[in-house]
């Protein structure tokens, strides 16, 4: 029996949706002691292996304890939601876990988070400096929280994930409109507006991403002090940071070969 105001989900893959749908129900219902029958099913389609269906016997596969040893666990959990078989069958390919990773962790928001928070160490003193919250960076806070948290409580994580990552793409763009790297000198004051704004979604990201990369999301709540709670987050100004570091490794291209040598 499900406690009240509980959502039960069944996640599985879907040769498995027989089961869940039909007889397992089937089996709640005649046991007779009113047990909570599924709220939500998710069902997830096939992965395959470099073109191959996985097959551990054959050594098609890749094994989690070694993965996990050579390369950033968010990397792996960015890719594996990314890219998985959430509404479609999917491939996992070496040269797209290079290129996702290098492209859209290291190259969007990697650099984001890290070209705003060494130029704030570099240029302010490692200090948050002063600044108004623009109104469309606040409504887009705002809204983004309500449409990931829809998002994740329907299975959609792919679209949760893809919600968030244009959230990183504005900040990039917003950082390159605002220019501080001529405004430190020309006009501090709007420097440091943009740099405050640039701050406050990086916090938000943080937050919003925490669910889907938790190592990286853990090291920037502390670098900012902020809370890991599911809602808005803002940076008090005059807040010092200097502990900052990259969030994610640009990985090699000559590893795509080294790991599928290793198959079969």
């Amino acid at each position: 029996m499900g406690r009240q105001g509980t959502t039960h989900y069944y996640v599985h893959g879907k040769d498995n949706i027989p089961f869940h749908t039909i007889i397992l129900p089937a089996l709640l219902l005649a046991h007779g002691v009113n047990l909570h029958l599924p709220d939500d099913i998710i069902s997830s389609e096939y992965l395959t292996l470099e073109g191959r269906k996985i097959s551990t016997s054959q050594n098609w596969a890749i094994w989690m304890k070694d993965i996990v040893e050579k390369y950033n666990p968010d990397s792996i959990r960015y890719f594996f939601m990314a890219n998985g078989p959430e509404k479609r069958d999917t491939d996992f390919s070496w040269r797209e876990f290079v290129e996702r990773n290098n492209n859209e962790l290291l190259g969007s928001y990697g650099n984001f988070v890290n070209r705003t928070l060494a130029f704030i160490v570099k240029y302010n003193d490692g200090t948050i400096p002063k600044g108004t919250v623009e109104d469309e960076i606040k409504n887009r806070i705002d809204n983004i929280y309500l449409e990931v948290s829809k998002n994740i409580e329907d299975g959609h994580f792919k679209d949760a994930l893809e919600s968030i990552f244009d959230f990183v793409r504005f900040g990039n763009k917003y950082y390159d409109s605002r220019e501080p790297w001529k405004t430190r000198l020309a006009d501090k004051e709007l420097c440091d507006k943009a740099l405050n704004n640039c701050v406050q979604i990086i916090a938000n990201l943080a937050v919003l991403l925490q669910p889907f990369l938790p190592f990286s999301s853990e090291k920037i709540i502390h670098w900012l002090n902020l809370k890991n709670e599911w809602k808005p987050q803002y940076v008090q100004e005059g807040l010092k940071i200097s502990d900052i570091s990259i969030l994610f490794e640009r990985l090699d291209q000559r590893i795509i070969e080294e790991e599928k040598k290793k198959l079969g």
